[in-house]
């Protein structure tokens, strides 16, 4: 990757704090379980010159705190009630959702030559699914009927494949 004034083209400004955020939502993590957690997710793995850092700066701003462990040697960190909040903006944080759709964008049009009326339906489908998965996270019934939906779209565009369209 290329450096532009310390900052690497293609990890967006601002991705490691989200991202951490949202990880400690689960449970508590020590700095190199989110270097680990992140490098799942996204094949990228931050440096801890990047990630402790971060942790600090969080701590300072009152969005995490260490949190005891078994382990004394080990710093854990936990989102405070402050942190749970940010959250919370950040799930409606407009401009986030649009940078996110930019980049899309960017790689399925310019990067897969996806025609302009595919993606646009692409897309809205992702959108939807955005906007509205919430509604199934709490039914099980939502869920399974959200997944079969999926799994049926997912097998007709196979099927293109198979009987030569």
């Amino acid at each position: 990757m290329h450096c532009l004034r310390n900052r690497r083209i293609g990890i967006p400004k601002g991705f490691l704090r989200h991202i951490t955020i949202r990880l400690l939502k689960h449970s508590p993590m020590s700095g190199s379980e989110i270097m680990d957690q992140i490098f799942e997710y996204t094949d990228y793995k931050p440096s801890p010159g990047s990630i402790y850092p971060l942790l600090a700066k969080l701590q300072e701003l009152g969005l995490v705190e260490q949190s005891p462990d078994e382990d004394p040697t080990l710093k854990r960190y936990k989102l405070t009630e402050a942190g749970l909040q940010e959250l919370k903006q950040m799930n409606h944080d407009h401009h986030f959702r649009k940078r996110q759709k930019t980049i899309r964008k960017m790689y399925w049009r310019l990067n897969l030559g996806l025609p302009k009326d595919l993606y646009e339906k692409f897309s809205a489908l992702l959108g939807t699914l955005e906007e509205h998965y919430q509604l199934a996270l709490d039914n099980e019934e939502k869920t399974t009927r959200l997944v079969k939906i999926l799994d049926n779209a997912r097998h007709e565009i196979e099927a293109l494949e198979e009987n030569n369209y």
